[in-house]
């Protein structure tokens, strides 16, 4: 059986909140969520479970930064997953989460699914940025080009996180993928059938985040997969 997965939920909105905790604990019994709405309270549940590993966390709670809260809950749980979850898509809240080491940033406008899928990824150790946290993250980059930022490092380093997850057959299709191989002729060296590779292509894209294959040659050239 598998364990179950506890998940600390902060948000001030307890109607969203806990309407959101609700169905997903009804879709997949494996997560268990710790609801609060301040800090103390998320405090106080931390400390009576400290295996606690993941949590979700508004920006604005009661007027106050989230993100202020932050490295009071990793004094209780160190190795404890932040993912973002926030009405807020511009650039100066996205970098102020950013360099407080979280581990996912998502916006309220996205489906309920898609915080199922934030929790997954960081669970296993990866990283997960929604559509709008990334366009964020490519315009920091982009912005902060040859500067001394951090950046670009970070992508990198979400790449490489990523990259971990990939099981070795997973890792066998993304090198053939990064040298250029066509969908057909991976099959043929692998010995799989076209449609087991698109599959692997998908969960590969997926889990790097990318959408195309010039997006994978330039992440497999940042993980030195290819020079």
């Amino acid at each position: 059986m598998q364990l179950q997965l506890k998940i600390l939920f902060v948000d001030d909105h307890s109607g969203l909140r806990d309407g959101i905790s609700f169905l997903l604990s009804k879709e997949n019994q494996n997560l268990k969520f710790y609801n609060a709405s301040t800090k103390e309270e998320a405090v106080e549940i931390l400390n009576n479970n400290s295996d606690i590993k993941n949590a979700i966390l508004d920006i604005n709670i009661n007027g106050e930064s989230g993100l202020n809260f932050i490295d009071d809950f990793r004094k209780i749980v160190p190795q404890l997953n932040i993912i973002i979850y926030t009405m807020y898509s511009d650039m100066l809240h996205i970098e102020a989460a950013l360099k407080k080491n979280i581990q996912g940033y998502i916006t309220k406008d996205c489906e309920v699914r898609e915080i199922e899928k934030a929790i997954e990824f960081v669970s296993d150790g990866s990283m997960y940025y929604n559509k709008a946290a990334k366009e964020v993250m490519q315009s920091l980059i982009s912005k902060n080009k040859g500067s001394n930022t951090d950046y670009e490092e970070l992508r990198v380093q979400e790449l490489f996180e990523n990259y971990k997850t990939f099981t070795p057959k997973e890792q066998e299709v993304f090198l053939l993928l990064a040298q250029e191989k066509s969908t057909s002729e991976i099959a043929k060296l692998l010995g799989k059938s076209e449609k087991t590779v698109i599959n692997q292509k998908s969960i590969i894209y997926q889990k790097l985040g990318i959408k195309d294959r010039l997006e994978l040659l330039r992440a497999s050239r940042k993980l030195g997969v290819i020079i």
